[in-house]
């Protein structure tokens, strides 16, 4: 059996068989956006990496090498925040190929140090070593959650509200105006709308300061997960990390203004973008249905943006498109390296 036979969401479920030998330092292993450590009597310690590959996950034709480097902290944390943590530290290990300048690498590493004061987050420590072909770099992030606030993927309960905190599809759209580019499809976009689309595939932003908002109510926050591989991806992990189903509703699924024109001039559907596209880096999670009113109050007040209800949790398997009277079952596809 080959790599593209089994994917990567069966080998990692193959490859995470008998990991575990010490269960007392361990409260949640692989499986969720992070691994879950004892830290103290109020926190909980999260530990995660996330690798970026040159060809495969970004283009040096394509992004700045500041870019780069924020991109490959942002994701991590990310993670953090669908967690509901903050981060706090991060290693970074790095692959150059001997061809690559130290300004080159000056720069990459000036985008990680501009994220990382953003946050408030400190750098301490990795590894260097040279790259036969292509820049590599992996990302270990350390971050902390208060107790009551760790959210996992297997926390969704039948009949809760599921909800997003920004627009899906936008980064999937950036990424199609590159492929354009680089095939020399000549489409007339406006510069406002191809703007917005790159800077949203180039420089993603966690959903921290969002967190940090519905940590503040204190009921009603059950599950959480990032759209790092697409929407139908991540209610797909939800689902079966909660043994219940999703019913996502086709017209309130949030896709902006720049990513319908695009769909528009394309000939595209921007919601194959949304359900399939991935790296929007928004929130996924389910909020109790008699909360979720008061959640999207002060998530308004707080961020200036709505929180988006964009289905609900049922009792029996799967997750499904609705739209009117007709149900569609969607299948698990997102992002995968191996296809």
């Amino acid at each position: 059996m080959n790599l593209k036979d089994i994917g990567e969401f069966g080998l990692i479920a193959r490859l995470a068989e008998n990991c575990i030998f010490n269960k007392k330092e361990i409260l949640v292993g692989i499986g969720d956006d992070t691994a879950v450590l004892p830290l103290d009597q109020d926190y909980h310690l999260l530990v995660s990496c996330d690798m970026l590959i040159e060809k495969m996950h970004f283009l040096r034709e394509v992004s700045s090498p500041f870019q780069i480097g924020y991109k490959s902290v942002a994701v991590n944390f990310s993670d953090i925040a669908a967690m509901g943590g903050w981060p706090t530290s991060i290693l970074v290990s790095i692959g150059i190929p001997k061809s690559i300048s130290f300004e080159y690498i000056d720069e990459i590493y000036k985008g990680m140090k501009n994220i990382c004061k953003k946050y408030s987050v400190n750098i301490i420590g990795g590894d260097t070593v040279a790259s036969p072909d292509g820049i590599v770099i992996n990302v270990t992030v350390l971050g902390k959650v208060e107790k009551n606030n760790l959210h996992l993927r297997s926390h969704a309960k039948v009949d809760d509200v599921v909800f997003t905190t920004g627009t899906l599809g936008n980064s999937a759209a950036g990424l199609q105006i590159i492929k354009n580019i680089q095939n020399h499809l000549d489409i007339d976009i406006p510069s406002k709308i191809k703007d917005f689309l790159l800077q949203k595939h180039l420089s993603p932003e966690p959903c921290l300061n969002e967190i940090r908002i519905l940590n503040k109510i204190e009921l009603g926050l059950n599950a959480l997960n990032d759209i790092s591989d697409g929407l139908a991806s991540e209610a797909w992990e939800i689902a079966n990390a909660s043994q219940i189903g999703i019913e996502l509703y086709k017209d309130r699924i949030p896709i902006s203004e720049e990513t319908q024109i695009l769909g528009q001039l394309l000939k595209t559907s921007p919601l194959d973008w949304a359900l399939y596209g991935g790296e929007d880096f928004q929130l996924i999670g389910t909020i109790d249905k008699i909360h979720f009113p008061i959640f999207s109050k002060e998530y308004k007040r707080e961020n200036g943006t709505d929180l988006f209800e964009i289905g609900r949790t049922i009792n029996y398997p799967g997750v499904f498109l609705v739209h009117n009277e007709e149900k569609v079952y969607l299948n698990k596809s997102g992002f995968n390296h191996f296809d």
